[in-house]
Formats: C-alpha cells, structure tokens, sequence
C-alpha cells in the first residue's frame, strides 16, 4: 500500500503519531487517484475512472465491493468521513481541464487537497489545528502545481499564491507532523521558486527536521 503513495508522501507518513492506517489511505488515494488523472490520455477516460470512486464513496462501507485493498482500507478508518475524499477526487479532476489550466481549476485542485487536510486534523485539541492543516495542504497542492506548470503564466500565479500562503511559518501539533513536513517542503519548495519538494540533496534532512520538530 506504501507504494502508491507519492514519493513526498512516503517520507512524511514515517512521522506518523496516531492512525497510521488513516493517514496511508489518504496519501494512498491521492496517489492513486493523481496517476489516473495525469496518465490519462483522453480527459473522458479519467472522467469514468473517478466516476467509480464517487460512486463508492456515496455508499456506506458495508454496501462497497470488496477486494481492492485501498478501498477496503478506507472503509475500516474513514467511514463517516468521506466528505473529505470525494473533494480530494473533486480536486484532481479539475486537473483534466485543457491546458494551461484557468484560475479555477487550479482553485479546486487546492480547495480538494484544503478538505483533505481539515478531514485529517478532525478530533486535534488544538483550536488551530484544522486552519494551520488546510493551510499546509494548500501549500502541497501548489507546490505540486508548480512543479507541473506547463506555461509561465500557470506557474507564476502558483508562485504568487503560494509565496503569500507561506508565510508565516507552520504551527502543527504533534498528531499531525505528517502535514509539517509535505507542508513545510512545499512551503520551501514555493518560496526556492517551485522546485521539486524532494528536489535537492538538502530536502531529505529537511524533512527528517520536520518530522521530528514540525518546522
């Protein structure tokens, strides 16, 4: 299951505190779904793949097919919760738009990536956790959209947005350090000029800093 977790998502699961199996299906899903959306080589077909895990998503887990281990996965530690989901898979489909993608289509890949962050930082005590996780995942989808803007208008009004959401720095609890650290090496990647996250020999130590002191 590790394995169809993105590479950035891999490191920062390694920080896991509590519901290790909650969190590898969240970056499992982003995984999976994110190759269908950017393997696609008709926009229709990426259309029917997400189609089948909305559809999922509208049922309760005991109403589900079985057999496939994430969305078996997901039944046991995100029931009740698929809100979350399905704007993450809202997200990735607004990236089948023609290229260079329009401001909003951008907007919904981030708002899904947003939903995604305040879903995983349900039940944190502290009263800014939900606020400072959508901001760290924010900062994940742009830095994501940075990396893979095919135009310099796309990839300078990510930089703009981004650069102004990373600042301050994050201010994560504990619970949540695997959001510190995709959302610290965003925050780095962002203000380097969009860079890949775990782009140079430097990132890795970067991201051992935030996985055991959040910043």
């Amino acid at each position: 299951m590790l394995d169809e977790c993105p590479e950035v998502s891999r490191v920062a699961i390694a920080s896991v505190r509590d519901k290790p199996e909650m969190w590898l299906a969240a970056f499992a899903l982003d995984g999976r779904i994110g190759r269908m959306v950017l393997g696609a080589s008709e926009p229709l077909l990426g259309q029917m793949r997400l189609a089948w895990w909305r559809d999922q998503f509208g049922r309760s887990a005991a109403e589900r097919p079985r057999g496939d281990i994430l969305l078996d996965l997901i039944g046991r530690t995100w029931e009740g919760a698929e809100t979350s989901l399905l704007a993450l898979v809202d997200g990735w489909e607004a990236l089948l738009a023609p290229r260079p993608l329009e401001a909003s289509a951008m907007a919904c890949f981030v708002e899904g990536r947003e939903k995604l962050g305040i879903g995983l930082a349900e039940g944190a005590d502290e009263a800014s956790a939900k606020s400072e996780a959508a901001r760290a995942c924010k900062l994940w989808a742009l830095a994501d959209l940075a990396v893979r803007a095919q135009d310099d208008g796309e990839r300078a009004q990510t930089l703009d947005h981004g650069q102004r959401l990373a600042e301050p720095i994050l201010k994560l609890p504990s619970s949540l350090r695997p959001l510190a650290v995709v959302g610290g090496l965003a925050r780095r990647s962002l203000r380097s000029g969009g860079r890949e996250m775990l782009g140079d020999r430097l990132s890795p130590l970067v991201a051992l800093r935030l996985g055991l002191f959040g910043r």
